[in-house]
């Protein structure tokens, strides 16, 4: 299973230090069983009583983590080293007394990539989680893992040392004060800004690049070297470019970092993916081709790098001041997910990296990844009550009707403006008006938005995201020339319409065969049917999509097929070749898009406006 989330909080670039500043200490080389030891200097408190967090949640993940439950041998002590009294209220909160002489404290941090005692079920997805491996020489430090903060204190400094072996090597969006062969010093303004930057340490595999007037780092882990920094970096390249004229002809931020951790077993949560942060994003990905690799790094990033619009520089109160114990989340979910999406879809459009038939590929998907959720609830009450179960189910809706609010959004914006204006200069315009360091209100983003354009984009906004109201695909999109059909029937070759699946090896499976059609029963698979080879090509994770795709692209009704398949047969495992002729089968195709083969002028000036840009 894929998984790609977004993980963005917001941060400021850090001066210098006070004496109030938390001052952290990781040690690298004290690890023990997995797990590595913490401690905390904190600053001078004026209390009595204080507690010690650790995130519940963090913003962009939409789920409870419980950080608190990878802390263990929980101290606080005083500066003369004698330990205080406290008390551990809940998963993630310790009340600590005495809190005037508190000086100091000093905790072990679970692997959350490998199962202990006591971490439960609910497994955390890779790319937010923590990874020591000292046998391996790497570590994956997302710091909010690793680091708390006092209550009432979050947005003090923090300075971290992190002490390693001299053959590693740290790479991360954090800014470096100082350094040696064995250890490093890292500063943060804030503990928003020190939790959104992960920090990889590995045996180092490091390239630099300039692109579009920022600093770019690519740092690879790969255990049997199947990938390279330099592979990913000629990759991501050209995107990166495009992305900056898509983005005004500059990139918006000074520095980026990719974190890209390869593994070669099945990973604990059975997800890979990314999670993206102001100034980086962090990949963890099952160790196949490099091309594919790659290509995949590639593709996530179009969507991740464009968090640095939204929401680093566009977000609402709720992000700004995000509370990591009890969160309330914001209603804009459209925007901070959907609108990244489409960009990512729209910049590769735009700038020749793929045709227009492969864009329309791409929403057709999204219009059918959307029918499988229940819509009937407004986008803005979806989004900010995400935590509750029946929501959180939905999540995944965010990237599929979020990136078509925003397409049918741009070519509003196109139309009601006369080309004047389209979605990137609108988001331009907020990012001025807002940056950083200023937070839109919730529910005044709209009557903003309106302001930057006209009452017609107001209109939109309130009716197909403040409501329930459906997309009018036909009408928006037939002003660009494109036809919009529900449904449309056509014959088409088929690789049998079994649902496949992953088993604990990462083999794909025959998992059910209820909607097998006549070319699946004529080759005759049944459930567990392990894919072995297809037309004499191997089937793996790897090969799988891009195997059966050569199929549909490639084959001709009556072509003989062979799938060779290991099935249990009266309890002896086998291996059996199935063979049939390809046929195609009627297919009931929904949401069909097209281009209008004679547009009218109005519809070619939209449509060359929508592919050049306002």
């Amino acid at each position: 299973m894929k998984k790609f989330l977004l993980l963005l909080f917001v941060g400021f670039s850090s001066g210098s230090f006070a004496q109030n500043d938390y001052k952290i200490n990781i040690d690298l080389t004290k690890t023990n069983e997995d797990r590595v030891p913490v401690e905390i200097l904190v600053p001078a408190l004026d209390i009595d009583t204080v507690e010690y967090h650790m995130a519940k949640i963090v913003p962009g993940t939409y789920s409870i983590s419980d950080f608190g439950r990878f802390v263990d041998e929980f101290k606080a002590m005083d500066a003369e080293g004698n330990e205080l009294p406290f008390e551990k209220i809940s998963t993630n909160r310790w009340t600590i007394s005495n809190a005037q002489q508190l000086s100091k404290i000093t905790y072990w941090i679970e692997d959350s990539f490998d199962e202990f005692k006591g971490y439960g079920s609910n497994k955390i997805f890779e790319p937010g989680g923590m990874s020591i491996e000292a046998d391996k020489g790497v570590f994956v430090m997302n710091t909010f893992g690793f680091v708390g903060y006092i209550d009432g204190y979050k947005f003090n400094p923090f300075e971290l040392t992190i002490n390693h072996n001299e053959e590693i090597k740290g790479a991360t969006s954090l800014l470096k004060v100082s350094e040696t062969t064995t250890s490093d010093v890292y500063i943060a303004d804030n503990y928003n800004f020190l939790a959104d930057a992960p920090i990889m340490y590995s045996k180092p595999d490091i390239v630099t690049k300039e692109i579009a007037g920022a600093e770019v780092l690519v740092s690879v882990y790969s255990p049997n070297k199947v990938l390279s920094a330099a592979d990913v970096m000629d990759n991501i390249d050209e995107l990166m470019e495009a992305q900056a004229k898509y983005l005004g002809g500059e990139l918006p931020v000074d520095r980026y970092a990719y974190l890209i951790y390869l593994f070669d077993s099945p990973s604990i949560s059975g997800s890979w993916g990314a999670l993206e942060h102001s100034y980086s994003s962090l990949y963890t990905l099952p160790e196949m081709d490099p091309q594919r690799i790659s290509q995949t790094v590639k593709d996530v990033a179009a969507h991740e790098f464009f968090h640095i619009v939204t929401p680093l520089n566009i977000h609402s109160e709720e992000i700004h001041d995000f509370n990591y114990i009890e969160p309330e989340m914001s209603q804009h979910l459209w925007l901070y997910e959907g609108v990244t999406e489409y960009a990512s879809q729209h910049v590769q459009l735009k700038y020749d990296l793929y045709d227009l038939e492969d864009f329309l590929g791409e929403m057709r998907s999204k219009m059918n990844q959307q029918d499988q959720y229940n819509v009937d609830i407004p986008y803005t009450e979806f989004s900010e009550n995400i935590l509750e179960p029946k929501n959180e189910q939905r999540y995944g809706d965010v990237y599929a009707g979020g990136a078509l609010i925003a397409w049918c959004l741009d070519l509003t914006i196109i139309k009601s403006t006369n080309g004047q204006m389209d979605l990137q200069s609108l988001l331009r315009e907020l990012s001025k008006q807002y940056g950083p360091k200023k937070a839109f209100k919730d529910e005044e983003l709209f009557d903003e938005i309106e302001k930057n354009t006209n009452a017609e984009v107001g209109d939109f906004l309130r009716t197909y995201v403040g409501s329930a109201e459906k997309l009018p695909y036909s009408k928006v999109l037939g002003w660009a020339g494109i036809r919009y059909s529900p449904e449309s029937k056509e014959s088409v070759i088929t690789a049998g319409k079994f649902t496949p699946s992953l088993n604990e090896d990462q083999e794909i499976f025959v998992a059910g065969i209820n909607e097998m059609n006549d070319f699946g029963k004529d080759l005759g698979f049944e459930v567990g049917d392990v894919l072995l080879e297809w037309n004499g090509n191997t089937i793996d994770l790897e090969t799988f999509s891009q195997t059966i795709q050569s199929f549909y692209n490639e084959t001709n009704e009556g072509d003989k097929v062979t799938v060779l398949v290991r099935r249990e047969v009266k309890g002896k495992t086998k291996e059996v070749k199935l063979k049939a002729k390809a046929k195609k089968v009627k297919s009931s195709q929904k949401h069909a898009l097209e281009v209008i083969e004679n547009p009218s002028p109005e519809q070619q000036k939209i449509m060359s406006f929508w592919l050049g840009g306002a």
